[in-house]
């Protein structure tokens, strides 16, 4: 019986210390562009946090920002104009409050950020986030080799 209670222990024990292993979190600062050079915020990617799914989630937080208007979040290639994906579940957006501040938590799956080279915050000034057209970059955060 002690024997067991012991192995049991263990093996607890070691489960905990791998699992806990292989959790990291990394920081991408959020520097604002074009006409919100004020704008600053973080992008914190947590690695690891769902080992039987494969996830990494993104918390962001910016500031600076048009109070009480509507932003998406997006992955794209360095190169204007090549390909973008929308940063979580559709319509990627959240909204500023009253001082220009805002959050937003998203999850992708495990080593999809490596396909892409940065985080970018959109506004869109008559608040649809499906405005595409309309929309400005107000931050960007390069993820390059963040995860190699």
């Amino acid at each position: 019986m002690k024997r067991s209670f012991l192995g049991a222990a263990f093996t607890l024990a070691a489960a905990a210390l791998f699992s806990t292993a292989a959790y990291a979190v990394v920081e991408v600062p959020l520097e604002g562009s074009f006409n919100f050079k004020d704008a600053r915020g973080t992008a914190l990617i947590e690695e690891g946090i769902d080992t039987v799914y494969e996830q990494e989630q993104l918390t962001i937080h910016v500031g600076g920002l048009k109070p009480d208007s509507v932003y998406t979040a997006w992955l794209a290639k360095d190169k204007p104009g090549e390909r973008l994906q929308g940063l979580g579940v559709d319509p990627y957006s959240f909204k500023t409050d009253a001082s220009g501040s805002g959050s937003f938590v998203a999850t992708v799956g495990e080593g999809e950020l490596n396909r892409w080279d940065v985080i970018e915050i959109a506004h869109h000034p008559n608040n649809d986030p499906g405005d595409l057209e309309n929309a400005q970059i107000a931050l960007r955060g390069k993820l390059g080799g963040t995860f190699d």
